[in-house]
């Protein structure tokens, strides 16, 4: 049970590719959002007109960018989803089969027990 608590903790934290976006050299990128924004862009506050030129730049970056992120936020949380889920999986496969294990060896001693004492 603390395996999992762990790796749940550490998934969290992460995402790979599973679904939605796609590891390359230990950076995640969406796969479905289109290009990146890119960074914000300058103020240009020289004039009036050029101040008015960048708000406007800006408020068109700002508007890509926020479906951006919002696509980028959801392709992550699905990714992570699948990670977990995985991870989960196959940490419960691990713990089942040492279970299972500890339990035929008890089984067999106390069998190898009885035929020791007869």
């Amino acid at each position: 049970m603390m395996i999992r608590i762990l790796a749940v903790a550490a998934f969290a934290t992460m995402s790979v590719a599973a679904q939605a976006g796609t590891l390359t050299n230990g950076a995640w990128t969406p796969s479905g959002c289109g290009s990146d924004p890119g960074p914000a862009p300058e103020m240009e506050g020289a004039s009036q007109a050029s101040y008015s030129k960048s708000a406007k730049t800006f408020q068109a970056w700002q508007d890509k960018a926020k479906v951006y992120e919002q696509c980028l936020s959801n392709e992550a949380k699905t990714d992570q989803s699948a990670i977990v889920e995985s991870a989960n999986k196959s940490i419960s496969a691990i713990n089942d089969g040492s279970n299972k294990f500890v339990a035929d060896a008890n089984a067999a001693v106390e069998k190898l027990k009885k035929k020791g004492g007869k």
